[in-house]
């Protein structure tokens, strides 16, 4: 699907999957035809170059229970292109979309937000127990947090847990939405704002940046003659059969073994070093690679290893998030066919450059400059896969026989103590122990 084709024509229905990809691509195109977003192609799945801030947010209107936080300064499209396709994906009117979402702000009270007791319950004759009169955005199956940092951060714990949890408490009452779509803008630090918790951020599924239109873009956005609500209205409508069936289409979309390997790859490279010496957790937070903990390893300052370039590691949510993602950008862009390791290469950098902290030794070296750190994702992201594919196949290949009991593990030990590479020696091998020792 290329989103830079204009067209006010919503494509032919097909059947199944097929429709409602045609569909999400007509949205697209009338989007842009419309001049309700412009941006640049910065996405690149092959062939195919798409705007990011558009892509991610269509493929988490395709997913449930995952959360796009788009990141940028005032202006950027943020929550006008949620609310926007909250309105066609919901069916709905673009001002009852206005009106659902929560904006932060200091003051921002927890009634407010998702809702209150009934005052009149106290005067009832017959008094039972209490009852919460919820706010539509509690209650809603598409939730906006706009400006998200500018809660305080104790405030902040509500969507903490309403994304961890599924569920909202108050008053000891409790409601549970369903399967929802979860989105949050957030602008650069002003005096404000607050600082993001680091567990809400963990819980972010992707972030991507959004920038303010270029000259090109202004250009074309003059020429919008009428107001953002009315130019909604010619906006395809998706039925709540269809957006129902948007998560299924995704699962019809398999990855294949190659992907899923590099997949788990990824996290694993970030991860299998201790940050503790001994393993004793309590020295967790002042034992970091840019604080010397890897001084001595034999893989410290290799650019090829991706482990000591960056702080911590990553939770078992990220492997979820990578595998939800590709499977939904991969349904946007080609249906359940092209090559998914190329679509987990373009999305991986905006499901991980918010949750890593990268050592400033290597972040401050050119290209980047101590300032582009989505590229420096980026190419770590890269070198990854690269190494799973290149260097570390024919690794795989002899613990993946091993694990399949076509050679012995004592074999496939010996095989495999050759190879110089952290995943091997820390992960592999450690395995192939178990194996041969069931009592460890």
């Amino acid at each position: 699907m290329d989103f830079s084709v204009s067209s006010r024509f919503i494509a032919p229905a097909r059947d199944g999957a097929d429709s409602l990809s045609a569909k999400i691509s007509s949205l697209a195109r009338s989007l842009e035809e419309l001049r309700l977003h412009v941006g640049p192609a910065d996405l690149v799945l092959g062939d195919l170059r798409m705007n990011a801030q558009l892509a991610f947010c269509l493929a988490n209107s395709c997913l449930r229970n995952r959360a796009v936080l788009l990141y940028g300064g005032i202006g950027a499209n943020k929550t006008t292109l949620i609310n926007l396709l909250g309105s066609s994906f919901l069916g709905s009117s673009f001002s009852a979309m206005e009106n659902l979402m929560v904006t932060g702000h200091p003051e921002q009270t927890e009634e407010k937000v998702v809702g209150f007791i009934d005052p009149r319950q106290w005067t009832s004759p017959s008094r039972g127990p209490l009852e919460v009169i919820w706010s539509p955005w509690a209650s809603s199956r598409w939730k906006l947090i706009n400006e998200i940092n500018r809660f305080p951060t104790g405030k902040q714990n509500l969507f903490l847990e309403i994304l961890q949890k599924r569920k909202l408490t108050y008053a000891g009452q409790v409601i549970e939405p369903g399967d929802t779509c979860y989105f949050a803008t957030m602008n650069p630090e002003f005096s404000s704002t607050y600082p993001m918790d680091e567990a809400l951020m963990d819980r972010i599924s992707a972030c991507v940046p959004a920038v303010q239109p270029d000259f090109l873009s202004g250009l074309t956005l003059s020429k919008r003659e009428e107001e953002v609500g009315e130019l909604a209205e010619h906006l395809p409508r998706f039925s709540q059969e269809e957006f129902e069936a948007l998560p299924l289409a995704v699962a019809e979309v398999a990855l294949d073994s190659a992907t899923e390997l590099a997949i788990v790859s990824l996290v694993r490279e970030m991860t299998v070093c201790e940050r503790a010496p001994n393993r004793d957790k309590t020295q967790l937070s002042d034992s970091r690679p840019s604080r010397g903990l890897c001084a001595g390893c034999h893989y410290f300052n290799n650019p090829e290893v991706c482990c000591w370039q960056v702080d911590q590691g990553l939770s078992d949510r990220v492997r979820q998030d990578l595998r939800s993602f590709t499977r939904a950008m991969s349904f946007l862009a080609k249906g359940k066919d092209g090559s998914k390791m190329e679509v987990l290469r373009a999305v991986a950098p905006y499901v991980l450059w918010h949750r890593l902290t990268p050592n400033r030794s290597v972040l401050e070296r050119p290209p980047y400059y101590g300032a582009d750190r989505l590229a420096f994702v980026s190419d770590l992201v890269a070198r990854s896969i690269d190494r799973t594919v290149h260097e570390r196949g024919e690794a795989n290949l002899i613990f993946s026989r091993a694990v399949d009991k076509e050679i012995s593990p004592a074999q496939a030990r010996e095989e495999l103590s050759q190879f110089d590479d952290p995943l091997v020696q820390l992960d592999y091998l450690p395995a192939l122990e178990r194996l041969l020792r069931p009592d460890l």
